[in-house]
């Protein structure tokens, strides 16, 4: 049995191949991305050969609703759930980072902080663009800007997508595969006994809802866990969001309405930091770190 899997979905995301190489990097032993009838396959060129990344090329992922954009994802669960002892499912935006012990990975923490527990809640950082025009080589090094999570962010249009989080904000989990039956969008849902559900960032007990209450700096500061959320990486990502994302045509989203969700606040190079740790601490090149091989 492998230790920890991932699932996730991707369209047209130019960083999948860092997205990848990140989260091997932290222990994820095997990742299957669904991808989502991208335009432009040869973002995937330097990872397809990659044993460890499993593309499934999809057609028909119109997403009507948080049942229907589950549907594949939950298909790939059930094929791959007992061939891992945990499974994380982000979208290729969410890195979830160590954050109080920042040397260790994401499969140490697993190891030895959270153990005895069956799922993770872990809380969405909102970052922003930094005022950046044009697509980084890499969103780690380059998107170093964030929310500043003690204020409140109005957003003066009714998208749920781009609500205030000032009082409840988005978590991602990491579960035991052996303790639920289907993943949800944030959350594992349909409990085959009792479980242990803790949050991330003090390890308060917890139960399935899909948020996090009052996320401040304090917080973000002494976590284990937390997943940052780059939903805004550049101007020329979001305009191609807007041309290429089918949940944007149907919302009728624009590039206006993620520019108000733009907020460049703090400085946190917590990810930076981390893969250059990485890199040193292993004798990596950053071209060896962000192209696995066979």
């Amino acid at each position: 049995m492998h230790f920890l899997g991932l699932i996730t979905r991707c369209k047209d995301e130019f960083f999948i191949k860092e997205f990848c190489s990140y989260y091997l990097s932290q222990g994820v032993d095997k990742i299957y991305i669904l991808d989502d009838n991208s335009i432009d396959k040869s973002i995937y060129h330097d990872i397809s050969n990659n044993p460890n990344i499993i593309i499934s090329y999809q057609k028909n992922m119109v997403y009507r609703n948080y049942k229907n954009q589950m549907e594949k994802v939950n298909e790939v669960y059930n094929q791959i759930k007992d061939d891992f002892k945990w499974i994380v499912s982000v979208d290729v935006d969410e890195f979830i980072t160590t954050k109080k012990n920042l040397n260790k990975t994401i499969k140490e923490e697993l190891e030895t902080t959270f153990k005895d527990y069956d799922c993770i809640k872990i809380p969405w950082v909102m970052f922003g663009s930094g005022g950046q025009k044009k697509n980084p080589k890499s969103i780690l090094e380059s998107n170093i800007y964030r929310w500043n999570h003690d204020i409140e962010h109005p957003y003066p249009m009714k998208f749920a997508k781009f609500k205030c989080r000032y009082n409840k904000i988005e978590v991602k989990c990491i579960f035991k595969t052996n303790k639920f039956e289907i993943i949800h969008v944030h959350t594992p849902k349909k409990p085959l006994e009792k479980v242990d559900i803790i949050n991330s960032v003090n390890l308060s007990r917890s139960n399935l809802t899909p948020f996090y209450n009052n996320l401040r700096e304090e917080d973000i500061k002494n976590a284990y866990l937390v997943c940052h959320h780059y939903r805004i990486i550049s101007e020329e990502n979001s305009i191609n969001k807007v041309k290429q994302s089918n949940l944007y045509r149907r919302l009728k989203i624009t590039l206006n309405h993620l520019n108000l969700f733009d907020y460049s606040e703090i400085k946190d190079e917590t990810l930076k930091n981390k893969i250059n740790f990485k890199y040193n601490a292993v004798g990596l090149s950053k071209k060896t770190l962000f192209c696995p091989h066979p």
